[in-house]
């Protein structure tokens, strides 16, 4: 899998307004669906496995959610990416009673259910840097966010594909 097959450009969102997790969520199932890239069935499996699966990664400095779904919801694979306009309260992936304000979410879409875990690794790996995400934050529009998830996203996807 190459970056360029799930990175679109029409797929970051620069600037989302969302009061809570769920609402953030909803808008953000709400984006691929008009697009075609997931089922009707998408939204609530995403917010369902949010309340099971938490998906706030517990990291030193900035964070981000990384929330996902199986692939029986998706029509074609995609990474839509969304920096919110106030850090909202998401359950830490590790400890779910542990609460961490993000201000980053990267929901993925993979029609592939073999290849859920490596895009999981390959997010974390990224989202490890905290210059990539102080980039991210940093970014003056959606194509830079763009130009930066394609470099950290990408190299690290380069990296797992030829090992």
């Amino acid at each position: 899998m190459k970056i360029e097959e799930v990175l679109k450009p029409d797929c970051i969102i620069e600037h989302l307004e969302a009061e809570s997790k769920e609402e953030a969520l909803t808008a953000m199932c709400q984006i691929l669906l008009s697009k075609g890239y997931v089922k009707d069935s998408f939204p609530e499996a995403i917010l369902e496995r949010e309340r099971l699966y938490p998906s706030g990664l517990p990291m030193e400095g900035h964070k981000i959610a990384i929330p996902h779904t199986d692939a029986e919801h998706v029509n074609e694979s995609v990474i839509l990416f969304a920096r919110l306009a106030r850090p909202l309260e998401f359950s830490s992936m590790g400890d779910p009673d542990e609460k961490i304000q993000v201000q980053l979410i990267s929901m993925f879409a993979l029609k592939e259910k073999k290849k859920i875990g490596f895009m999981l690794d390959v997010l974390i790996t990224a989202y490890s840097d905290n210059e990539v995400l102080d980039a991210i934050l940093k970014a003056p529009s959606a194509g830079g966010i763009y130009d930066v998830l394609y470099r950290a996203v990408g190299s690290r996807m380069d990296k797992e594909n030829n090992a």
